[in-house]
């Protein structure tokens, strides 16, 4: 598939999630999401992490966080980390470490380094 291609798929599929959110920042974070996906990212999605994705996302495409209506009732946590890059679109204060995998966690336990 070319990547012109992989970007307007993705874009559209962004579009519905993020209504509100411009052209533009659609496909800045379609061309992201093609990039994260490229550094295997989904390697190790879990829980915490998709949910540090979104928030991520969220931010690239200037949607405030406590806008977006959750599907359900449990709420994840989002990781203190992520395993991707970061985005020079994220927020200056954004210091979260970008770690090649998680760090190993025993089940409900703290994360270790």
């Amino acid at each position: 598939m070319r990547a012109e291609n992989a970007v307007e798929i993705i874009t559209a599929n962004l579009a519905q999630a993020f209504p509100r959110a411009s052209a533009e920042a659609l496909a800045r974070a379609a061309e992201l999401l093609i990039l994260w996906g490229a550094e295997g990212a989904a390697d190790h999605l879990n829980e915490e992490l998709a949910e540090r994705m979104i928030l991520d996302l969220a931010a690239v495409l200037g949607v405030p966080p406590e806008s977006m209506q959750r599907a359900g009732e449990r709420q994840v946590q989002a990781a203190q980390y992520r395993t991707w890059s970061r985005s020079e679109y994220l927020p200056p204060d954004d210091h979260l470490p970008s770690l090649p995998r998680p760090p190993d966690r025993p089940r409900g336990g703290p994360l270790r380094g």
